[in-house]
């Protein structure tokens, strides 16, 4: 065992002088990277412009139902696949086979358009990887601002239709399977009360597993509809009303053929009443399913089965569309739109969109950017808002509670800590280096495609101003409890007001949940603006719990 002793003193002597020359933290420094961002002082304030905080909102928000209901006016086009082996419905008034049509993820959705005697649903596989364009947003609703991208991608202009969107729905479809064509389309994913495919050709991808003469609700008029009732949109889903609240679902409009489920206008008129099979006993089956199946897609991850590339994803607040930054100017986030956007900025943006839609599948970084959102978002949606918690209670003792938020910052801030320098002005600069550099110092950026260099601008901004505001209150924290009584409230004050303000500004989907959460009984639902909607209309969008029991019949 000698040799063993001797080894173990060789290595002990190594390590000692190696640690001589070994500093207690190296410094996380993304900026020296080719591609990273340009640095910035740390305690800067970003620009009133800055988007950053609006490009990761959509980024953590892709194919989910709340936070694409809160904010419907959708600003991104992405690249998204469906797998072979996934299952997709179809319902209508009819046993003919459908063509261009629409077509749902869930039978839910599908099942209240195959209405009327001959109502059938046609039950679909995927055969091979579908090639897909996901619009943001509420994008299947018959609402002013929410075709915006769709407009741009497929006419070059906003407002193609006028304000009338519902007669224009089947134009819409033909217009973008055309333009799809050169880069092997298959369809367009949107949404209302949960998510559809505008599909370019049946038989193209799916193959037929069932077509049922199904039992439906027997109930006059599209779903939703009164007696002598609505018919399904000129493409798209008929209006529901809502849950129990009766705000009116989104969906399409009182006119036209079609929906994931329309007939496009075979076998006879939408709104014939259904009779009751034979044998049937009992009532027919009630309406509304479809508003608890979009609820299963309301949270991250959210529907799985399409696949968003956010390396191919375009979003109209880049900055560098620098006629939709001047629009913006004095107006608030439910107002964004694209309707004043200039003739080049859309002239880049069908360019950067067909160079995404042309270059092959492997061609970007490999980085996850939406487990990357969802990780920052792991990291301080909770922290957050519990510092603002503990910001925001009655003051009794402004020194103890100084404290406590005092520690708060340290459990945030400590993996950034080094033990050189402490209390310096330095310190504290590589303190919020770190933290902002801890998520992407890494990145392959020389393998970026366009569209990710503007998601890792967008998290580089986010990630500034969380490490601004928690170093800069750790700044004057850091020896408050040596302070008067009279410095420490002034310090409260003023981190409510900066903790408040960068809660606002994120305004993560996360946060957009039920509070408390829903009984077993419940689902959490966010009302969408329903067809028609005036530009200047308001509805209380705050999440609310909705009972799962059946709609009046």
């Amino acid at each position: 065992m000698h040799w063993v002793s001797a080894l173990s003193f060789r290595l002990f002597t190594l390590c000692v002088a190696l640690g001589a020359y070994v500093p207690d933290q190296l410094p996380l420094n993304s900026d020296v990277r080719a591609g990273g961002p340009q640095p910035r002082p740390w305690d800067e304030r970003l620009s009133e412009d800055a988007t950053g905080n609006l490009v990761f909102q959509s980024l953590a928000s892709l194919m989910q139902m709340r936070p694409n209901s809160r904010y419907p006016n959708g600003h991104s086009i992405v690249r998204a696949t469906i797998p072979p082996g996934t299952l997709l419905y179809h319902g209508r008034s009819s046993d003919a086979f459908p063509h261009a049509d629409w077509i749902a993820l869930d039978p839910e959705h599908s099942q209240g358009f195959a209405r009327g005697d001959n109502g059938t649903h046609f039950t679909f596989a995927t055969t091979r990887d579908l090639k897909l364009v996901y619009f943001d947003g509420c994008s299947a609703n018959k609402a002013e601002g929410v075709v915006d991208t769709q407009d741009v991608l497929i006419w070059g202009e906003v407002g193609h239709n006028g304000a009338n969107e519902h007669s224009g729905e089947r134009a819409r479809m033909t217009d973008a399977c055309e333009w799809g064509k050169e880069y092997g389309v298959d369809g367009f994913v949107r949404m209302e009360m949960d998510f559809e495919i505008m599909y370019c050709d049946f038989t193209q991808g799916l193959e037929l597993v069932s077509a049922l003469n199904i039992i439906n609700s027997g109930r006059s008029g599209g779903p939703g509809g009164k007696t002598g009732g609505e018919r399904p949109p000129n493409g798209g889903h008929g209006p529901m009303q809502g849950p129990s609240d009766e705000l009116v679902g989104p969906g399409g409009s009182p006119r036209g053929p079609g929906g994931p489920g329309g007939s496009g206008g075979s076998g006879g008129p939408w709104g014939s009443p259904s009779n009751p099979p034979e044998g049937w006993k009992g009532s027919l089956p009630a309406r509304g399913a479809v508003f608890q199946a979009g609820s299963w897609h309301g949270s991250f991850p959210g529907d799985l089965r399409v696949r968003s590339d956010p390396a191919g994803m375009l979003t109209f607040f880049d900055p560098t569309f620098t006629s939709l930054v001047e629009a913006r100017r004095g107006l608030g986030r439910d107002q964004y739109r694209l309707h004043n956007i200039s003739r080049a900025d859309v002239a880049r943006a069908q360019q950067d969109i067909s160079e995404i839609f042309a270059r092959g599948p492997y061609e970007r970084s490999g980085v996850d950017w939406q487990g990357i959102a969802q990780t920052v978002q792991d990291r301080f949606s909770q922290r957050l808002p519990y510092l603002r918690y503990l910001l925001n209670q009655p003051t009794q003792n402004a020194s103890a509670q100084a404290a406590v938020v005092r520690q708060q910052l340290i459990t945030s801030l400590f993996p950034y800590m080094p033990r050189g320098s402490i209390g310096e002005e330095a310190w504290f600069a590589e303190i919020a280096q770190g933290c902002r550099a801890s998520f992407t110092a890494h990145f392959p950026f020389s393998r970026f495609t366009k569209q990710e260099h503007v998601l890792h601008n967008a998290l580089d901004e986010v990630l500034h101003e969380i490490c601004r505001v928690l170093t800069g209150a750790w700044r004057e924290a850091f020896d408050i409890e040596e302070k008067s009584v009279d410095i420490a409230a002034d310090m409260l004050v003023k981190w409510t007001a900066e903790v408040d303000a960068l809660l606002e500004w994120l305004d993560w989907p996360v946060w957009m949940g039920c509070e408390p959460g829903c009984a077993i009984n419940e689902f959490c639902y966010i009302p969408q603006y329903h067809f028609g909607r005036r530009p200047d209309e308001t509805m209380d969008q705050t999440p609310r719990c909705m009972e799962f029991a059946p709609l009046n019949p």
